[in-house]
């Protein structure tokens, strides 16, 4: 599999774990390192353990019984040969928690990836609606 396959592949397994919010699926597509961040429209959570926590599970979980994260019109752009940057539109079909409502937001992702030991791995996401 070329590389872009394997970046789309990973943008893949993230919209998976978003969905499942399961912490074995989640945890392994990130690099795991220090510089490990997400930032959701003007909020940071900085390494591996806020972003799956804080985000993931107090954020989105707390607030939705459903989330499905649908990527559009993905664009990988290869910084080297260990460095890329994904830019793609983005919305979501929810079920907010308190309402039992549908609700869905829309935006722009921005992952940046990178290849460790030959798998491509998420350093950094940024959320903008």
């Amino acid at each position: 599999m070329k590389d872009l396959e394997k970046i789309k592949a990973l943008v893949s397994q993230y919209q998976k774990a978003v969905h499942t919010q399961n912490k074995e699926d989640f945890i392994p597509l990130w690099t795991c390192q220090d510089h490990n961040n997400l930032i959701s429209v003007t909020k940071k959570y900085e390494g591996i353990d806020s972003i799956y926590q804080d985000f993931l599970i107090d954020g989105i979980q707390k607030a939705y019984t459903k989330i499905d994260l649908i990527a559009e019109d993905i664009n990988v752009q290869l910084i080297d040969e260990h460095l890329a940057i994904v830019v793609f539109q983005y919305h979501t079909e929810c079920i907010r928690r308190d309402t039992q409502e549908e609700y869905g937001i829309f935006g722009l992702e921005t992952p940046v990836v990178q290849k460790v030991n030959d798998q491509w791995k998420l350093v950094h996401i940024h959320y903008s609606k």
